[in-house]
């Protein structure tokens, strides 16, 4: 049986995503922790882990992919750093301008590097989605997030 490298991959995400889960258990629950306690984010990067590794799994299984890495050409390969330089713009910025700003600047850069139109929709789609996501972290799970320099929240 020849399995794709997606296959792999999967597997491999699942494997590892059940270890950081078995890890996160181990973490020591303080009478101080939160709701959330300490292992909460742990255990819901690993879910998350795992049911991308099945997803991935799954999916090279049912629809094989028609191309390989080595097969795209090198712009792919460009587009996908210049994402990755977008986030890492964005781990600098978070000290500095809090987490609000910078979540709304990542949505924006993302949006504009995928070809959307800078605009009024444009910049109320981040501050909508920064504020969003602000408010479900803050206050649903109660997760404290960095301030910065710029920000007040």
């Amino acid at each position: 049986m020849n399995l794709s490298r997606d296959t792999v991959l999967g597997v491999v995400a699942v494997a590892v995503a059940g270890i950081y889960w078995q890890q996160a258990t181990t973490i020591p629950q303080s009478l101080l922790s939160d709701a959330v306690g300490a292992d909460g984010v742990p255990r819901m990067i690993a879910l998350g882990m795992g049911l991308s590794g099945v997803l991935l799994a799954g999916r090279s299984v049912l629809r094989p992919a028609a191309a390989h890495d080595d097969d795209l050409p090198m712009s792919a390969h460009i587009r996908a750093a210049g994402l990755m330089g977008i986030l890492v713009a964005y781990l600098l910025a978070v000290p500095v301008a809090g987490y609000v700003l910078s979540v709304a600047g990542l949505i924006a850069a993302v949006a504009v590097y995928a070809g959307g139109r800078f605009g009024v929709v444009l910049v109320a789609t981040a501050a909508i989605g920064a504020v969003a996501f602000w408010l479900m972290f803050k206050l649903l799970l109660g997760v404290p997030m960095p301030t910065g320099f710029l920000t007040w929240i």
